[in-house]
């Protein structure tokens, strides 16, 4: 057979060059006996992108790098099937490689001799990788534990250690489980591959902790992208294959999307888990992603909302929703509303927004549901007629992204056609082997309450910022005082009204909202505001502990030293 010359597809993402990234010098033995780069799989070893150093992706990471220079003298000599010897290497095309490649072939081949005589190689098969355990139908959910955005740096291995020692009955991965942001998928094949031949993450496999997940934008496959990434129906591919999906499983079979919901539990001991998609449909949500849609912009789709209503209206006595990004703080509105692609006239943009009583409110300025009013009154509305007919207790938002933990509360306003003002819940979970140690403004963050001037009765809420003395704090202090406070009044300028102070309530205090949980000794260094929010941590995850005797539900952040904060609710 004659090869032509063909067009090599453009590597940008995951090109392996030295410069960038040193990687270990390695025996051939440590090489994945089947691995694909770019258009070829491998059987052996390539130098392309490499400076003419032989490499290969490695069976076990080694101090992070997933990829090594081989020393070419352990390189065995891979043979055809007629048993001819390969070169060492074939040369082909500018590419060297020893052993056998695909390159312009569908089977593998090498090169037998300096006359360019070729014959195929058998197929040898990768070896297998460990498989993600799925949750069983009829197991009563007691701790369920969350993270998002997995990055193999940092103190990663630590936060995955301390999880694995919860030994939660499920853990739901919640979006950027790897960084791909690529149209290549094989790449995204090895980025998922990668994660599973992790020791760390081996030894989270090999816990057999129950899991399932959803996907954010970066292992979807673009940066804040949507319905208009080329290549979502091959992403759900390879996403199902991570996770490995079931034959059976819909999402194999026809559907679009990687949404999905169990019913975990005994009759009334129920939780719903339900997991969103909010990329495959989602509509631009600003003009660089695409034209935008106005009042017609979507984050389900029209499926995918028909198949949410349907799961509200299941009883069960817990819904957990898992969201790759965070649900409810409202939209920052430090930029011109006209810039979001839903604005449209901004006539039902605005009146979405003064329904949820959030006018004059401001939060973070990352992605977040609230950059499409409608849509999330419409998830938020759905939710409060599912509490109000008595479909459910509580439901509680679990999401990622954002690279920070973080406990969040929201009251729905009464509605004539929804009901009674409901409150729901968020945890926000994000990262693994990462943090952002900035300040995040979100007004729906959990409040911290005080007593008043230390009467012992924890029910005024902390106003945060204030100003005392000529410092501004945004969290609890304890400064002039033996016990942290905060103050409960401000004016106008946000300074702390002389008198109106209260010590904050300590673990174990009863607030409106139930029991406080843990409140970190070291709280003012895990957060740049108040300690419902952490992130400055490096690692967190989330977790939501249910007893089902005392009808409470315990929501924290958890870092790799501790339980840094929570919060006791009752359902």
């Amino acid at each position: 057979m004659k090869y032509t010359t063909v067009a090599l597809t453009t590597f940008a993402i995951l090109s392996v060059v030295p410069i960038a990234h040193a990687a270990p010098e390695v025996h051939y033995d440590q090489c994945q006996s089947v691995f694909s780069y770019q258009t070829a799989s491998y059987q052996g070893t390539t130098d392309k992108n490499n400076s003419g150093n032989q490499w290969c992706y490695l069976k076990q990471a080694i101090d992070g790098s997933s990829w090594g220079n081989v020393r070419t003298e352990t390189i065995p000599v891979l043979k055809t099937i007629t048993g001819k010897s390969c070169n060492t290497p074939s040369q082909y095309q500018g590419e060297a490689f020893y052993g056998c490649s695909t390159a312009n072939h569908t089977a593998p081949w090498c090169y037998i001799d300096e006359q360019g005589n070729w014959e195929e190689c058998a197929t040898v098969e990768s070896e297998p990788l460990p498989k993600h355990t799925h949750p069983q139908m009829s197991k009563r959910l007691d701790r369920v534990a969350l993270g998002s955005c997995f990055k193999t740096k940092g103190d990663m291995p630590q936060a995955l250690a301390k999880l694995i020692a919860h030994q939660p009955d499920l853990f739901l991965w919640l979006g950027d489980n790897i960084y791909a942001d690529t149209t290549d998928m094989s790449t995204m094949r090895q980025k998922y591959d990668d994660k599973k031949r992790n020791i760390d993450y081996q030894k989270f496999l090999a816990a057999n902790i129950p899991v399932m997940a959803t996907w954010d934008d970066h292992d979807y496959g673009a940066n804040n992208d949507g319905k208009h990434y080329p290549q979502r129906v091959n992403s759900q591919k390879e996403y199902l294959r991570h996770f490995d999906a079931p034959a059976d499983d819909p999402r194999l079979n026809g559907q679009a999307g990687i949404y999905e919901a169990k019913m975990l539990g005994p009759a009334n001991e129920r939780t719903h888990v339900i997991t969103l998609d909010a990329r495959y449909f989602r509509s631009p949500t600003f003009d660089n992603y695409g034209a935008c849609e106005g009042d017609n912009t979507t984050i389900l789709g029209a499926e995918q909302w028909q198949w949410l209503e349907k799961q509200l209206d299941s009883p069960s006595e817990i819904k957990l929703i898992a969201s790759g990004i965070q649900v409810l703080p409202p939209l920052y509105q430090g930029r011109s509303k006209s810039k979001y692609c839903a604005y449209g006239d901004g006539k039902q943009f605005n009146q979405a927004i003064a329904d949820m009583a959030e006018s004059n409110m401001s939060g973070t300025s990352y992605e977040s549901w609230a950059e499409v009013p409608l849509e999330r009154m419409r998830l938020l509305r759905l939710v409060q007629k599912s509490v109000n007919s008595g479909k459910t207790k509580a439901v509680i938002f679990l999401s990622g992204d954002q690279h920070w933990g973080e406990l969040l509360k929201k009251e729905i306003p009464a509605s004539t056609q929804y009901g009674k003002a409901v409150t729901v819940y968020e945890v926000t979970a994000s990262g693994f082997g990462q943090n952002w140690p900035y300040h995040i403004e979100n007004p729906l963050r959990l409040p911290v309450y005080a007593d008043s001037k230390g009467d012992g009765q924890y029910t005024q809420q902390c106003k945060f910022p204030f100003t005392y003395g000529l410092t501004t704090y945004r969290g609890c202090i304890t400064k002039d005082h033996d016990k942290p406070w905060c103050y409960t009044k401000v004016d106008d300028n946000g300074k702390g009204v002389s008198g109106e102070w209260g010590n904050c309530a300590p673990s174990g205090a009863t607030t409106p909202d139930g029991l406080v949980g843990t409140v970190s000794n070291n709280i003012a260094n895990l957060t740049t505001s108040d300690r419902h929010l952490i992130n400055k941590s490096g690692s967190n995850y989330g977790m939501v502990d249910i007893d089902w005797e005392k009808h409470t539900i315990k929501l924290s952040i958890q870092t790799t030293e501790e339980e840094a904060v929570s919060t006791i609710v009752n359902f």
